[in-house]
């Protein structure tokens, strides 16, 4: 498995210190360590861990509050708890936590749960990657699609002759064709 910088918190020392132990000789670099969500959001800031691994109940902001914050700065975490209950559980989906390990903690089940979170949040990433360029794309044909239209209107050609005309300017002007399409698109309002 690749070697991630995580960030741990946990309110017991002794839970805290045997995760990062874990962790640790598994070959993963702990970048912080704290027990309580401020901090950890604090810290999850200034480092930017690849990774988080938090309990739930902690002082000041819980696991799952500090897990949403994290969540928006596109860091993973896996929530280590005692609670199972469904309440908790609902809020751990709703804040898109990528692991959830029932106390007492095996070291396997930890880094297996580690390891299959990372994945899943590289799949999202690429998934989100994909559909952001997917829309570009989309958005791009509407325009091309719209200053088409006005070539064919103004000089009263067919789609294909003002498709070519659309596509000779952009080349003469050394631009893409959805920007050579803004223009025409501009120019006409």
């Amino acid at each position: 498995m690749k070697s991630l910088s995580i960030l741990v918190a946990e309110d017991e020392v002794m839970i805290r210190t045997d995760i990062e132990e874990a962790l640790e000789d598994s070959g993963h670099v702990i970048c912080g360590s704290c027990g309580d969500g401020k901090t950890a959001v604090d810290l999850a800031r200034q480092f930017q861990p690849q990774l988080a691994v938090m309990d739930i109940a902690m002082p000041g902001i819980d696991g799952l509050e500090a897990a949403s914050a994290m969540h928006s700065m596109g860091i993973p975490v896996v929530i280590v708890t005692a609670n199972s209950q469904a309440g908790f559980l609902q809020r751990a989906e709703n804040v898109h936590v990528y692991g959830y390990i029932i106390k007492p903690i095996s070291e396997q089940n930890l880094l297996a749960t580690v390891q299959i979170a990372y994945a899943r949040w590289q799949e999202f990433v690429k998934t989100i990657s994909e559909l952001k360029q997917t829309r570009q794309i989309l958005q791009d044909q509407k325009t091309i699609g719209r200053a088409r239209s006005i070539i064919q209107d103004r000089f009263g050609i067919s789609a294909q002759e003002a498709h070519r005309r659309l596509v000779q300017m952009a080349m003469k002007k050394q631009m893409t064709l959805a920007v050579a399409a803004e223009k025409v698109i501009t120019q006409a309002k």
